[in-house]
């Protein structure tokens, strides 16, 4: 399933013990309340949510804004938020400004997201265990 916003894109896939959301493209205010929509929608459904934002080009603070309700929902219903980010992207470093990369687990790949989640079958909230830390 995708849905197209203004400036970017949104599609889901199921994978084992996660929902992975991809987005592409450039989130700002124009879009950031459709893609928080779909977000919110998809919490919950699995133990994890992975927001894989490699193909993202742009972020603004509507865009972080979206993340962080989204993060505080996953807390709320028990599950956990991952977000996979390219090393030295601009999210990257908007995630670094913002010091949110510190209380977010954000991936370098894809594939280490969805191996984390299968890993986390200790019975606590995923994405918790590891303190929030950032993965490198």
């Amino acid at each position: 399933m995708s849905s197209s916003t203004e400036l970017a894109t949104i599609a889901f896939e199921d994978a084992e013990r996660a929902t992975v959301a991809t987005i592409r493209g450039e989130v700002d205010l124009s879009n950031a309340d459709r893609l928080l929509d779909e977000l919110m929608a998809r919490v919950g459904a699995t133990p994890w949510l992975v927001v894989d934002l490699s193909g993202c080009s742009y972020l603004d603070s509507a865009g972080l804004r979206v993340i962080a309700r989204v993060d505080v929902r996953c807390r709320d219903v028990g599950s956990g938020l991952r977000l996979v980010v390219d090393r030295g992207s601009s999210i990257d470093r908007v995630l670094a400004m913002t010091h949110m990369d510190e209380v977010l687990t954000v991936d370098r790949l894809l594939r280490d997201a969805l191996g984390a989640a299968l890993q986390s079958v200790d019975g606590g909230t995923p994405g918790r265990s590891d303190g929030g830390a950032v993965e490198p």
